[in-house]
């Protein structure tokens, strides 16, 4: 899910971009949890050895990739450090930190929750820590680090990883063979599914399944068009409750999917059954050979992670599957992402020195892919296919294996230099709406409901 998850609104223009996620897997006791630990000896000694469990939501492939970091770092400095992901990690991380026992490290792609965590005393800051607040600003973008920022003046998050969510997934030889052009507005994307139903095929892939999380892939749509009509100003206020969630622009945001989501032929399997599709299954039509079942998805940078497991996929020049930019709106246009936070509950010296190794470049370039491009100092994750973008502007993108994961790596390293990153309005919300009610409105809104009934319904739960 998360995707993620990942995370409050800032606006840029740019391409869209792809990239991919890496990530590990542990128990923790629980359905849909996963444990790996990646142990090992004999670091240079350089470091002190470290021994604690890192907990976050990715499992599966992306958490084979992930592992395969951690396994790496293991054998370097001689630590045992097990990562824990679960498909319910948001409130399985609530509940471990209630009961008093939390992990001592976690990657959330929701920021809204961590000055909850903070203000509880749970977490130790990062000038508690001593970590250089100015230069990680410069490194990481001021904007994601102030979203760490809690009601005591001092930071709690810290930059990982992003993805991003402005990008539309599409099926290379039918455009081609059709002569569909890469739509630009919001009503050429219409006319184009509407084209693509009168040749009798259907144009969108949509899931909006994820366990606990179900109904975030839907939001993102919601927020990128939102941004597109009403403009970053009204986005912020949005995400900040200095409007109401029912405010006129949102419901026209959500009047403005259905244009398409509701569109006659347009959604395969129908819009009312997408709520039962799980997001990590949803782009396998656009492999179905000979013929596609859908020819387009909107979904985050990381989904592409799945793609390596499709018969014949390919990244690069070739591939079937390319990206296009979410489309303007009256004019207007946006990007919008999530991205991984670390947090820290136990600040002892050794776990300390784990997080500033993992946000430096080097560390970077390894977890980037699975050989770290051929320059890395450690080598990659070794799990092929399996990409993840810098949170660090200062990494090589040659770190990256694939054309496109070195075009979007730039991207992104500019965006965070340029301090443009922008992220996701659901993770910066209050998590009782952002990854609770919001999540609920965009189930019932699928299923039927009005846009005014399902804001109506987040407003009145606005804590």
């Amino acid at each position: 899910m998360f995707v993620p998850k990942e995370e409050a609104l800032k606006k840029t223009k740019w391409i869209a971009v792809l990239a991919v996620l890496s990530i590990i897997v542990a128990a923790c006791g629980g359905d849909g949890d996963t444990t790996t630990t990646a142990g090992a000896a004999g670091g240079d000694g350089d470091t002190v050895a470290a021994d604690f469990t890192l907990f976050g939501a990715p499992t599966g492939v992306e958490g084979d990739a992930l592992a395969g970091f951690v396994d790496v770092y293991n054998t370097e400095t001689g630590s045992t450090i097990q990562y824990t992901g679960s498909d319910d990690f948001e409130s399985q991380l609530r509940i471990r930190v209630d009961g008093g026992d939390p992990p001592a490290m976690a990657f959330t792609p929701q920021p809204a929750a961590i000055c909850e965590f903070a203000d509880q005393g749970a977490l130790v800051s990062l000038e508690t820590m001593g970590f250089d607040i100015a230069a990680m600003e410069a490194d990481h973008s001021k904007y994601w680090m102030d979203l760490g920022v809690c009601s005591d003046g001092e930071h709690y998050g810290i930059p990982w990883f992003p993805n991003f969510k402005s990008i539309v997934f599409y099926h290379v030889p039918t455009f081609e063979e059709k002569g569909y052009e890469i739509p630009e507005t919001w009503d050429d994307m219409i006319a184009l599914s509407q084209q693509i139903v009168d040749d009798g095929m259907t144009p969108w892939c949509f899931g909006f399944e994820s366990g606990g999380g179900t109904g975030w892939p839907g939001t993102d749509w919601i927020e990128d068009i939102l941004v597109r009509q009403s403009g970053s100003d009204t986005y912020a206020k949005w995400v900040n409750h200095e409007i109401p969630f029912n405010d006129p622009a949102v419901v026209s945001a959500f009047d403005k999917f259905g244009e398409l989501f509701f569109g006659d032929g347009f959604v395969l399997g129908g819009a009312e059954n997408v709520v039962g599709i799980n997001f990590n299954d949803s782009p396998g039509p656009l492999f179905n050979d000979p013929t596609p079942g859908c020819l387009m998805l909107k979904q985050g940078s990381f989904i592409s992670n799945v793609f390596k497991d499709q018969p014949d996929y390919e990244d690069g020049e070739e591939s079937e599957i390319k990206t296009f930019a979410f489309p303007s709106i009256d004019g207007n246009v946006g990007a919008m992402g999530g991205g991984d936070t670390l947090i820290v509950f136990d600040g002892a010296p050794e776990n300390v020195q784990v997080v500033k190794d993992w946000i430096s470049p080097d560390w970077q370039c390894t977890l980037a892919s699975a050989s770290a491009g051929g320059v890395g100092k450690y080598g990659g994750h070794g799990v092929e296919g399996v990409e993840r973008l810098p949170g660090n502007k200062n990494v090589d993108p040659n770190c990256y294996e694939t054309e496109s994961g070195k075009a979007f790596a730039t991207s992104v390293t500019a965006a965070l230099a340029s301090n443009s990153f922008v992220f996701d309005a659901s993770d910066l919300m209050v998590t009782a709406v952002g990854s609770g009610t919001f999540w609920t409105a965009i189930i019932d809104w699928s299923q039927g409901a009005s846009s005014q009934d399902v804001t109506d319904a987040v407003e009145s739960t606005w804590p």
